[in-house]
C-alpha cells in the first residue's frame, strides 16, 4: 500500500469522522436532549461537548495535515482549471468551519459554562445566547461540511 493511499484513506477517516459527528450532535442529539431530566442534561451535554471538541479538533488538525499532502503541487489557489478552483473552494470552505469551530470552542463554550444554570434556576440571557450562537455555528459547520463532500463527490 502506497504513502499516497494510506495518507487518502487517512484523510477520508477524518473527514466521516468529523463532518458525522456534526451530523449526528444536530440532528440526532441536540434534538434527543429534551427528552433528558432538565438537571442532568447540561451535564450530559457538557461530558459530550467536552469529548466532541477533543475528536473535532484532532480530526481538523489531522485533515490539514493529509490535505497539506493530497495537495498536488501548484493546484492550491489555482483558479485555472476546474480542479484548482474545487480544491481552493473546498479550501476556502475548510477554513471558514475552522474560524466556526473556534468561536465556538474559545468564545461561546465558555460562555455556556460560565453562565450555566444551577440546578432549579433559570437560565441568563447570556447562556440562552450562547446556546443560540453555538446552535447556529454548529449547524452551518454541518451544512458547509455536506458541501465540501458535494464538491468532492462532483468532481
Amino acid at each position: 500500500m502506497s504513502m499516497y493511499m494510506i495518507n487518502n484513506f487517512v484523510h477520508l477517516l477524518f473527514a466521516v469522522i468529523w463532518i458525522g459527528g456534526m451530523i449526528f450532535m444536530n440532528l440526532v442529539l441536540m434534538p434527543s436532549l429534551n427528552s433528558v431530566d432538565p438537571n442532568e442534561r447540561g451535564k450530559l451535554f457538557g461530558q459530550i461537548a467536552k469529548r466532541f471538541t477533543i475528536v473535532a479538533w484532532g480530526s481538523t488538525i489531522l485533515l490539514l495535515i493529509t490535505g497539506i499532502f493530497k495537495t498536488p503541487t501548484g493546484m492550491l489557489f489555482n483558479l485555472s482549471t476546474d480542479y484548482g478552483m474545487m480544491i481552493t473552494f473546498k479550501h476556502i470552505l475548510f477554513l471558514i468551519m475552522m474560524i466556526f469551530g473556534s468561536i465556538i470552542t474559545f468564545v461561546e463554550a465558555p460562555k455556556i459554562r460560565k453562565f450555566a444554570p444551577k440546578p432549579g434556576e433559570k437560565p441568563v440571557q447570556e447562556f440562552i445566547n450562547a446556546q443560540g450562537k453555538i446552535k447556529l455555528l454548529s449547524g452551518s459547520n454541518m451544512i458547509l461540511g455536506i458541501i465540501i463532500l458535494i464538491a468532492v463527490s462532483i468532481y
